[in-house]
């Protein structure tokens, strides 16, 4: 229950491990979840120009609640130390993990993009009619949905983790397929939306000193430009790292073809890394917001 025959020698989790990894999930999956809804709830009652301002940073936000979406089947499966919902729900939650994190990773590329428009181009930005911030964004989730779909056509399949307690693409089994799947992924759905929306934020940040200080306080709001491009550069470098994890047993798989040598603990390792750095998300927004947010006037009249 609690291991896989195949991996004699390899350290696998034993009952109290497991109850402490779905505890985890658990912690981690309802605080994603309560910090990011207030962080929404906290920018939608904004009356900014141009009207979707924090429209992509909502989105952010979405899909980092998304990536921790399954996580009650995640927490109860790693306290049961099995998986309890079946091949039916295996494809489900892969292709439900798959389609959050793409999406969320693309949407900091246009997150990265949003803010080289709005910082270099500022006339063109703030005539953007609302329709340009939903297609962007209805295009960030299509790439999302594309990569998740491709297992369920062949182009790699989705299977158990080695711990058997969750299900993602399955990297146990290195084939053609799945070493095709993984180099496409990493190059045109990681590396590209990474680098090229941090090399955006970059040349925002660089823009940033070109706006008089009077338009800047004209429009400043609950987040300056200055604050919103910070966020969007730690935001990326931030889901670099956590989102690593995923990458290195991806190829590590690829190349050795030794997914099934992976232990319990480099197994979770992997989701870990992602949902924390989504859960440390709205944490740096509400930092941000409070050096902003107007102070009471306590002065007695």
């Amino acid at each position: 229950m609690f291991g896989s025959p195949a991996m004699q020698g390899l350290h696998q989790f034993t009952m109290w491990e497991h109850y402490f990894t779905g505890s985890i999930y658990l912690i981690l999956g309802c605080f994603v979840f309560s910090t990011c809804g207030i962080a929404l709830v906290l920018l939608a009652r904004q009356n900014v120009k141009p009207r979707k301002k924090y429209a992509i940073l909502m989105h952010v936000l979405i899909t980092a609640m998304g990536v921790n979406g399954g996580f009650a089947a995640h927490a109860s499966s790693s306290i049961a130390g099995r998986w309890l919902y079946g091949g039916f729900g295996c494809q489900l939650m892969g292709f439900w993990g798959f389609f959050a994190g793409m999406s969320h990773i693309w949407m900091l590329f246009a997150f990265g993009i949003e803010r080289y428009i709005a910082v270099c181009h500022r006339e063109f930005y703030n005539q953007m009619a609302s329709v340009y911030f939903s297609v962007i964004i209805g295009l960030m989730y299509i790439f999302g949905t594309f990569w998740a779909t491709m297992p369920l056509l062949g182009w790699g399949t989705y299977g158990l983790e080695v711990h058997g307690t969750s299900c993602t693409i399955n990297y146990m089994l290195s084939d053609e397929s799945y070493q095709s799947f993984v180099i496409f992924l990493a190059l045109f759905s990681f590396v590209f939306p990474m680098v090229a929306g941090w090399y955006a934020v970059t040349k925002a940040w660089s823009g940033l000193s070109l706006i008089p200080d009077a338009e800047k306080e004209k429009e400043k709001d609950l987040l300056s430009e200055e604050q919103l491009t910070a966020l969007a550069g730690i935001f990326i470098l931030l889901s670099m790292v956590s989102w690593s994890g995923f990458g290195y047993i991806a190829i590590y798989s690829a190349v050795t073809h030794a997914g099934a040598s992976i232990t319990h603990l480099g197994g979770h390792m992997a989701p870990l890394m992602s949902k924390f750095g989504c859960a440390l998300m709205p944490v740096l927004l509400f930092v941000t917001t409070a050096r902003t947010l107007p102070k009471s006037d306590t002065k007695k009249p």
